[in-house]
């Protein structure tokens, strides 16, 4: 992996301004990363780069939130996920990645729309068999395009849970399903000391964008933080599409 000096410091303001999203919302790192990297890098690399950092990523940012973990909720969704991880890596290379991202969009767009018109009315505890197909989702989808957040994201959001518990849920999944992910394509040999290099390279601007992310959170209302996500469904919806 060749990068002039430019790339790279394209691909360093791509991750810090990633990172201080997830950081802040619980969720969006690949999407954000994955849309605007690949307009600098071609999305096959794109999508190997973007698992360790977003492992590194949430590492930093789980830490913040580790007394909000509720292991009964976390448990099922990450059962789900490791399921569907390598149905997700086998779909990367047979499946019909532009379907999964029209699929994707439309749930986006429909959890958006509906939180914004009524948030509180439609929120309700759901079964583990939801928070399973949940997981399963980020799974596959995560697997075959980086980008496994949203069926999380649309389950979690309809769940009477304070922010806290939302982000945590959210990035105890994303710890195992990026972290599972690296591990797989490090055993392929799919991570190369070039890319290790550059890695290494965005990892100071992973630390610090995750952790402005973690102090704005801190910052936002329970009402503030449930309007962002609405409409930070929306906006993802457009750029699942990028």
């Amino acid at each position: 992996m060749l990068l002039g000096s430019q790339d790279f410091f394209i691909l360093l303001g791509i991750a810090f301004g990633a990172a201080v999203v997830q950081g802040t919302l619980g969720f969006a790192f690949g999407m954000v990363a994955m849309a605007l990297a690949a307009l600098v890098i071609d999305v096959r690399t794109a999508s190997i780069l973007v698992s360790p950092l977003a492992f590194v990523n949430v590492s930093t940012t789980l830490w913040s939130v580790r007394g909000s973990i509720r292991w009964r909720l976390v448990l099922p969704v990450v059962g789900g996920t490791l399921v569907g991880i390598p149905f997700g890596l086998a779909i990367l290379l047979h499946g019909n990645l532009i379907l999964i991202r029209v699929l994707v969009s439309v749930l986006l767009v429909y959890v958006g729309v509906t939180n914004l018109i009524g948030y509180e009315v439609r929120k309700h505890a759901l079964p583990g068999w939801v928070a399973a197909l949940a997981g399963l989702g980020v799974g596959l989808i995560g697997g075959a395009t980086n980008i496994g957040g949203p069926p999380l994201v649309a389950y979690a959001s309809r769940q009477p849970w304070d922010a806290e518990t939302f982000k945590a849920t959210l990035l105890t999944t994303f710890f195992v399903s990026s972290g599972t992910k690296s591990a797989l394509l490090i055993a392929n040999g799919a991570i190369d000391v070039r890319m290790l290099a550059c890695i290494a390279g965005l990892v100071p601007a992973i630390i610090a964008g995750s952790l402005i992310g973690v102090h704005l959170f801190k910052k936002i209302s329970k009402e503030s933080f449930k309007r962002i996500i609405s409409w930070a469904l929306l906006g993802l919806a457009v750029l699942v599409q990028v």
